[in-house]
This record gives C-alpha cells, sequence and structure tokens, in this order.
C-alpha cells in the first residue's frame, strides 16, 4: 500500500497551522479549516475524511488511501 501524497501534503498544512494530536483535529471546525492558508475544497474533503477515520480509528487506512 503507497501512502497518499495528497493526505500528507494536507496533513502538513493542518500542523503549521497547529493542530498536532488526533484529538485537536478530530475536533477541528469548519471556521478552524478555512482559517488555514492555502486551503482548497479538495483540501477540505480530505480533512473531512480524516476526521472520520481518527474516529474510526483508521488512520492508517487512510494515509494508505484504503477505504478501510
Amino acid at each position: 500500500m503507497a501512502v497518499n501524497q495528497k493526505a500528507v501534503k494536507v496533513l502538513n498544512k493542518i500542523f503549521e497551522a497547529g493542530f498536532t494530536e488526533e484529538k485537536a483535529i478530530a475536533a477541528m471546525t469548519m471556521d478552524d479549516i478555512l482559517s488555514m492558508q492555502g486551503i482548497t475544497v479538495a483540501d477540505i474533503t480530505l480533512i473531512n475524511e480524516l476526521q472520520k477515520s481518527i474516529k474510526g480509528n483508521r488512520v492508517i487506512s487512510f494515509l494508505g488511501g484504503g477505504t478501510e
């Protein structure tokens, strides 16, 4: 399974915005997301999927591009 490079780039944006823990990422609001520098609609979609993955304990699957 290859690493999803788009997810890694979005993760870097999230880290740069100061959200460095799973709990903080899962709790991000739309206002938090929209305040990030250089955020795109595709990034918002990935952040939403990341939040779902964190809540479902599937972060590694998310980073690998898997659906489960």
